[in-house]
């Protein structure tokens, strides 16, 4: 009936909102969490995952000795997440955490901005063409972090520059 109809719609919004509540919540306990561990963590200039890829360290910091720490900031600047990186180059990002719309930066935007997939390409971008880059960490997160970029910057040129990597 339209009174049932109703009454489900009404239903499956509060657990909408409930749920959406639970994230946010989970969201902000995983950001204080990432705030602590940034804060003790150390500058980074070398680290085995940077001399395997040929690429310097751009905002990174290394923890417990071993550990590369990517910050993964919203469009205010707001560290939500880290991407942790091992020496053998396997990467996690923190549970619980934002990624999407999320991103790396490296370099200041003027005039053109690039937005990558991982920290390694982003950083052989800025390294080789000068250009700020956004590292997006997955293919996934790209249109989310472009999208906010877009509204931070409305004049500026975005390239995405996704890897070719469908084989």
């Amino acid at each position: 009936t339209p009174a049932e109809k109703a009454a489900y719609a009404r239903r499956m919004d509060a657990l909408r909102r409930q749920h959406d509540a639970e994230v946010r919540q989970r969201q902000d306990a995983a950001a204080g969490s990432a705030a602590v561990r940034w804060a003790a963590a150390a500058p980074a200039d070398v680290h085995p995952y940077l001399a395997a890829k040929g690429v310097r360290a751009h905002g990174v910091r290394i923890e417990a000795g071993h550990t590369m720490l990517v910050p993964i900031r919203d469009v205010e600047g707001k560290l939500c997440n880290l991407q942790g990186i091992a020496p053998d180059g396997t990467k996690r990002f923190m549970p619980g955490a934002r990624v999407k719309g999320c991103y790396h930066a490296i370099g200041k935007p003027s005039g053109r901005l690039v937005i990558c997939e991982g920290y390694a390409t982003g950083a052989t971008i800025h390294e080789d063409t000068g250009h700020a880059v956004a590292v997006a960490f997955n293919a996934g997160n790209l249109l989310a972090v472009a999208k906010a970029l877009r509204a931070k910057f409305p004049s500026i040129t975005l390239v995405l520059a996704a890897d070719d990597d469908w084989k």
